[in-house]
């Protein structure tokens, strides 16, 4: 399964909006008008793809030679778009950025507990398998390029909101303490971290990975539809009393 068939599961009347594209986005997705800067748009975007198929493929640290020769272009011309290796991984950020905010599938609260866990942990389970060495890459970066670690953060946000509609009925109840504790939880059990842990640390299979993000989650909804939740019961046996 793809990132892109995870998000077409739902159908089109059981999804939110995504709300509006983040401001790093906006100018990415705005096509000159001008050829010139038209077909310099497209060869950045062809550099920036060249970059993340060697990322794929596992070439360590790629060159920007090897880039070059990837998309078909001159190395004076990767440098004539990309001030250096840094700025070109800060756009390969922003194009991953890009993929996974118009991928999200933004599940609708009104689905049952069980149908949004599992569309959650789908969506995310394709997206990691598929993006994991370029995140990788990018993590590499990011302690010396601030807007390579801006780029991650923003992922990060993306998918922390995400959880908040998607689980939104189960957190209504909570004090706002509360609220971010359970946040901290989901967002921890389902990051592209704790997926990283499970297949590439422990070696868990796919199939295997996806059941412990959804039993973490699962874990923390016990109860009939996340009654537990709402009232501050999860984990804990009924009082008789």
């Amino acid at each position: 399964m793809t990132a892109g068939s995870a998000a077409a599961d739902a159908a089109p009347d059981e999804n939110v909006g995504r709300g509006q594209m983040p401001p790093d986005l906006v100018a990415l997705e705005q096509p000159a008008r001008d050829g010139r800067v038209a077909r310099g748009q497209r060869t950045r975007r062809s550099v920036g793809e060249a970059l993340m198929e060697l990322l794929r493929a596992c070439v360590p640290d790629p060159t920007a030679k090897a880039v070059a020769q990837r998309a078909g272009v001159s190395l004076r011309l990767v440098f004539h778009h990309f001030a250096d290796m840094d700025d070109l991984y800060q756009f390969v950020g922003t194009l991953q950025l890009r993929r996974q905010w118009a991928e999200m599938p933004q599940v609708s609260p009104k689905l049952s507990l069980p149908t949004r866990i599992e569309r959650t942990v789908a969506h995310r389970a394709a997206l990691f398998e598929e993006t994991s060495y370029i995140r990788r890459a990018l993590m590499c970066r990011a302690p010396t390029c601030p807007a390579v670690g801006r780029a991650l953060e923003a992922s990060d946000n993306l998918f922390l909101e995400d959880l908040k509609a998607t689980f939104s009925p189960e957190l209504a109840g909570l004090s706002a303490a509360s609220r971010a504790e359970y946040l901290g939880a989901m967002d921890t059990g389902t990051s592209w971290e704790a997926w990283e842990r499970l297949r590439a640390t422990s070696g868990v299979p796919v199939r295997g990975a996806r059941r412990v993000m959804s039993l973490i989650l699962e874990a923390l909804f016990a109860g009939s539809e996340g009654v537990g939740l709402r009232t501050g019961t999860v984990g804990r046996t009924p009082s008789n009393s």
